[in-house]
Formats: C-alpha cells, structure tokens, sequence
C-alpha cells in the first residue's frame, strides 16, 4: 500500500514532527482489524490515573512488543508519575506524554538510548489509539527510525472529505477506508507513528482534554525558523496542566467492564465486513477498468 504523504500536524516542536517512518509493504489481505474487535481475557492493560479521571488502554504485546515492552518497564519503574500531558495538536486531536520535564525534551528508555522503531500492519491510527512517537536519527542514506518514552493518543476525531479523498488516491483498501469513518481517526498518521495500544475506557477524559484551553508553545529562535521555514502549523500546550498521577498495569477482564470505548460489536464488525467486501469487488472492478478514482 502506497502510503499517504500528506503531513496532519505538528507534534512536539518544529523539529518533532508527524513524519513518515516506515517504508514496508502491506497485503491489505492478511490485515486483522483487531482495534475494532473486543479484547481478549487476559491481555495487557494499563491504567492511567490523571487528575481528570482513568484512561485505561488495551496493549498490543503480541504485535509489538519491545514498544510495549518499555512502555510496561518505564510505568513500573514510576517514570510516567507526575508527569504532565505537555503538548496537544487539535488538528490531529493528539494529547502528548511521556517526558520527565514539561518542554517534552526529556524522554527515556528501558535501555537508556534510543530504540528502533517497529511496526505492526494490524495497528492503525484510529480514535482511540496510543501512539509511540516516532523520530529520524542518522545523515540521508543511514537514516533509521526510533522510538523513546514519548507518546499520544488520539482523541475522537471525523474522518473529513479530504481523508476519504487522500485514502482513496492511496488506495486504501475498502475495509480499512470503512473502518476510518467508523471508528474516526487520522489516516495520514497510518504506519507513521506505531499504534501499540487502545483507548477501552475514559475516551472522555481523552475527548475532555482537547477541549481544554490551550497556548502556543515557545519555541528557541531555530526552532521558530525551522518551523517557519517548513511551514508547520503552531504548537500548543495546555493553559492548565493535566497530570498523570500513575499508571497501573493489569490484565483485561471482559467481567469488569459493561461497556468498551472504540470498540465495534460483533454484528457492527460483521456488517462492516460484508458492506466492505462489496465495496472492494467494485474497487477492483474499477481498477481493472482503468475508471478507479475518475469521474
């Protein structure tokens, strides 16, 4: 799959920015839509006690786990404690953490360095989703993707006209297309950032904290070049500050919960796959016919 070029928001600062770091290709075939599904007992949870209330987030070991992995060793070690929410991008409804100081320029690692990124083809930008932040180290040719501590997670936001356009030139496959107006999201972000985890209870403290007064970040007189010069939009900080008190790590129990946030029911995921299936047929049809993407 193609992936999309266009470029949602600007995280962190002007010079940590949602940019694109993975290069592989994917068979839209062998894609298992797991946000959308119901977790399964026993699988990792982590719960994040805020001073507006309890994020719980499903984490997806199984599909990446050395993310999880330090996700799960800094929580333990206490390294998320006290640590504020320190930048939001509305356009991508993204609240970012992970840095032991407010200026987002202090994140770590369970190995103390940076990690190389990887990536999932079953895990994608939804609303909902905990993104691991991604970053470009290296000079032109040795280029390689790392992840830290530092994370976002997206808020509910509608996928617009312009994604359904980008998604569609992209070629994106009917069911993953679907599943964006479904679930809300943001498509540009897909492969760019690892998704390894969802929002399945406290979508409205998620949701709360977008709507929450904001300012713009200050930025070095580079950074404010860099950021000119590239054209990035502002970056924003919270006026108040939302803290993460802790975060408790647990195992799923569907008996603990009656409702799931970003979560399809079966008949809902069933439907979707059949709509979907028609909808690629005649995708292919047109493809085949040249008349794909034409009027």
């Amino acid at each position: 799959m193609k992936k999309m070029a266009r470029i949602a928001a600007a995280l962190l600062s002007a010079v940590m920015l949602l940019t694109g770091c993975s290069s592989t290709s994917i068979d839209p075939s062998t894609i298992d839509y797991m946000q959308l599904k119901a977790p399964e007992e026993g699988q990792d949870i982590a719960v994040l006690d805020t001073t507006l209330g309890e994020i719980t987030i499903l984490l997806y070991t199984e599909e990446v786990p050395e993310i999880v992995q330090n996700f799960k060793d800094l929580a333990e070690q206490g390294f998320f404690d006290g640590q504020v929410i320190y930048q939001v991008v509305p356009s991508a409804a993204a609240s970012i953490f992970g840095s032991s100081t407010p200026d987002g320029n202090s994140p770590d690692t369970n190995t103390g360095k940076p990690i190389q990124m990887e990536y999932s083809d079953n895990l994608w930008p939804f609303s909902g989703s905990v993104c691991a932040l991604c970053s470009e180290m290296g000079q032109l040719f040795m280029k390689k993707s790392y992840f830290d501590s530092r994370s976002f997670i997206i808020g509910d936001i509608e996928i617009t006209n312009d994604d359904r356009f980008s998604m569609e030139q992209s070629m994106f496959p009917a069911m993953m297309m679907n599943a964006f107006e479904e679930m809300g999201g943001v498509p540009s972000l897909s492969q760019y950032h690892t998704v390894y985890g969802k929002v399945i209870q406290g979508m409205d403290i998620v949701n709360a904290i977008q709507q929450m007064e904001i300012v713009p970040v200050e930025l070095t007189e580079e950074e404010q070049a860099a950021a000119e010069a590239g054209g990035y939009e502002t970056a924003y900080k919270l006026a108040e500050d939302v803290v993460i008190n802790s975060v408790t790590l647990d195992t799923f129990r569907a008996a603990d919960y009656e409702t799931l946030d970003n979560t399809l029911t079966e008949d809902e995921y069933l439907d979707l796959i059949t709509r979907s299936e028609l909808e690629q047929a005649e995708m292919d049809l047109a493809i085949q016919e040249g008349t794909y993407g034409k009027e």
